[in-house]
């Protein structure tokens, strides 16, 4: 299993961040009860809340860079730390009070001395967990802003075309370095690279003898030197089809997915998760299913045949979010306010939810957890004609969510499909199953904000 992962090297700030967390919370915890019992927790508990502060910590979005103290991104952070203090405190209460009272009514005593001392001491040390890791985060994220994000520059040696290529994939994105561009029918020296965080080599077979040594004096210098795509992925945790030069190029990238130990694990686990979900979302089926029935009395699922693992189809099937004859004039794009979506549709579209009866596929063993998403053969004859390396998208098993879907919005164009085929070929060369729970804490952060349902505005 590789961990060396350009998305883990990238999100350090993230990672340092929920270390931080992960010893606030159990050192705290331990100091406190430590002092005031006499005793050390049970572990377990330590850990449980160390866990749960971290992934709410990641869903709520408290590891995002902050530039600046102001009084808004600090207000921000207080909101997100009392909504985390209330939560922890709730569910702590079900675990502790509500089950007892529910299984053990007749054995349990809550007026014990015991029982309210304990939940004292886990309310004060939340409060203070609470309060530490608002101001370590909050400070820590402006210090490494400061620190890792200012502005670099980089310089593209290669031909116009593909620095054109590079601008117009870039577009307006924000990004925190500037780009300039040498040709390669130019001569170099050393001073060209100076204050240059790296180069960006276009075309390598076209490099003449003097300037590939200029570029070699500078790697000794520091200056990084990379690859177009090699660069690209890095930076932007995509690769977009038409900076790859030949199909060699995606072959080598791809090779990952040759681990089958990996493949197999990700199976057992889609399994296990799969099952997991269907039942904490069974009460959900049984909500979706009558709400729908009550709007219109039409069916409550709608069954779809989409493309599978190396290009066979598959069928899917979904709550309905569309009107009975939503299709009745042949196969069309979403698009925003869509006239066919139902009034529940709208809600179960945004939160994600139609997408619960896909556990039966994933199952079934027709579709995963994560991986590119299936598209319906009917729209993809379009795609493999005019989108070069469509089809490789057929290599894993497709998923009800994706790298392309937690990272750009519902497509709906031949465009938006380009950009979201460039992030499934990053998932696919990147493959595990480490990438696979960041995808999953994605998605649930996605769901529980009601984002990425819609197409995009300009579609």
């Amino acid at each position: 299993m590789n961990f060396a992962l350009p998305w883990i090297i990238s999100r350090r700030r993230k990672i340092i961040g929920m270390s931080i967390d992960c010893f606030v919370n159990i050192y705290l915890y331990n100091f406190i009860f430590n002092k005031e019992i006499g005793l050390y927790p049970n572990q377990y508990v330590s850990v449980s809340l160390a866990l749960f502060w971290i992934i709410v910590s990641y869903v709520l979005g408290r590891y995002i860079k902050i530039a600046n103290i102001t009084f808004n991104s600090f207000s921000k952070a207080v909101i997100k730390v009392i909504v985390m203090l209330t939560l922890c405190n709730l569910i702590y209460l079900i675990v502790n009070w509500w089950l007892p009272l529910t299984f053990y009514f007749n054995t349990v005593d809550f007026s014990s001395f015991l029982s309210r001392k304990l939940s004292n001491l886990f309310i004060r040390s939340s409060l203070y967990i609470s309060i530490c890791s608002l101001f370590v985060q909050y400070f820590f994220s402006i210090i490494t802003y400061n620190i890792y994000d200012q502005k670099s520059k980089w310089i593209f040696y290669g031909p116009e075309t593909q620095f054109k290529k590079i601008i117009d994939e870039i577009g307006t994105k924000k990004k925190d370095f500037f780009i300039q561009h040498i040709s390669n029918d130019d001569n170099l020296n050393l001073e060209n690279f100076d204050n240059t965080k790296g180069i960006i080599i276009g075309e390598s077979t076209y490099i003449n003898e003097t300037n590939l040594d200029i570029i070699f004096k500078s790697k000794l210098k520091g200056v990084l030197v990379e690859g177009l795509l090699s660069w690209f992925e890095r930076e932007f945790h995509r690769m977009p089809t038409n900076i790859i030069d030949h199909k060699y190029q995606l072959i080598e990238k791809l090779k990952s997915i040759e681990d089958t130990y990996q493949l197999r694990t990700k199976r057992i686990g889609d399994i296990i998760v799969s099952f997991l979900l269907l039942i904490i979302t069974s009460p959900l089926f049984i909500i979706i299913s009558i709400l729908i029935f009550l709007e219109d009395r039409g069916p409550l699922f709608y069954k779809q045949t989409r493309t599978g693992l190396n290009g066979n189809p598959i069928d899917i099937i979904k709550f309905r979010s569309m009107k009975i004859d939503a299709e009745k004039n042949g196969i069309q794009w979403s698009q925003r306010r869509d006239p066919r979506v139902t009034k529940i549709g709208k809600i179960i579209r945004a939160t994600r939810l139609d997408e619960l009866p896909q556990l039966l596929c994933v199952i079934k063993g027709t579709m995963s957890l994560i991986g590119p998403r299936p598209e319906r053969p009917e729209i993809e004859s379009e795609f493999l004609e005019n989108i070069p390396y469509y089809n490789c998208r057929y290599i894993l098993r497709p998923g009800i969510s994706g790298w392309a879907q937690v990272n750009y919005p519902y497509g709906a164009s031949i465009l938006d499909t380009t950009k979201k085929l460039s992030f499934d070929i990053y998932y696919i060369s990147h493959f595990s199953i480490l990438l696979d729970l960041l995808i999953l804490f994605k998605t649930l952060r996605l769901v529980l904000n009601a984002r990425g349902s819609k197409p995009t505005p300009n579609n």
